[in-house]
């Protein structure tokens, strides 16, 4: 197991030493004394979870001596700890919609799509359709959709391998994935899009067919 992949909370020297990392910049003696470890482990330890970008050092002016070198947990060392990110979104979804009609929630989902849409590249009236699917392809693999898109006789094939809004319960995942197939409409333009697999129905890929 390499350490990008490595979840909290594992029993290890490295986990520690990045939860102590957590609420404070240390040194390597400092980590040593909390760990009551010894120093040169303590060093190798980081070296090695900055190599794997989970930390990064920076030197502080000491008021004696030489400036001493800290070190500080990145954003991909933070993404090994648990946050409930899905909880709190299951339960915004869901009273949201336990509280409005079908007609807010429209209301509420196009305005969504609107904001999800400043994430891709604007097209031009002009642009084939296979142009379109292309820049919308590419900005779905940068927001982490794992896209990818192939021609066929009658059609374009669109697949997304991984579903960005998270684990949550189909009736919550169905009305986001909802706002998601307006982004795509809205930006192919007047074409036919049939959903032929979809994660949320338990599908391992999403399919989307774009007829020409």
């Amino acid at each position: 197991m390499t350490e990008k992949t490595l979840k909290y909370p594992s029993e290890n020297t490295r986990t520690e030493i990045l939860d102590e990392l957590l609420g404070q910049d240390l040194t390597a003696i400092d980590i040593a004394d909390i760990l009551s470890i010894n120093e040169s482990a303590v060093r190798r330890h980081l070296n090695r979870l900055e190599k794997n970008g989970l930390i990064d050092s920076y030197f502080e002016k000491a008021s004696k001596g030489r400036p001493k070198k800290y070190f500080e947990i990145t954003e991909e060392g933070e993404k090994l700890f648990p946050k409930e990110t899905e909880l709190i979104l299951n339960i915004l979804i869901k009273s949201i919609k336990d509280r409005m009609d079908e007609e807010e929630l429209k209301e509420i989902a196009d305005l969504v799509a609107e904001e999800l849409k400043e994430y891709f590249p604007e097209v031009e009236e002009k642009e084939d359709i296979e142009k379109r699917i292309e820049k919308f392809v590419k900005s779905s693999k940068e927001l982490g959709f794992y896209s990818s898109y192939s021609k066929e006789e009658d059609h374009y094939t669109m697949k997304h391998k991984n579903c960005v809004f998270g684990d949550l319960p189909a009736e919550q995942a169905s009305w986001i994935c909802s706002i998601h197939r307006k982004v795509v409409s809205d930006i192919l333009g007047p074409v036919d899009i049939e959903q032929e697999k979809s994660m949320v129905e338990g599908d391992k890929i999403c399919l989307q067919k774009v007829g020409v």
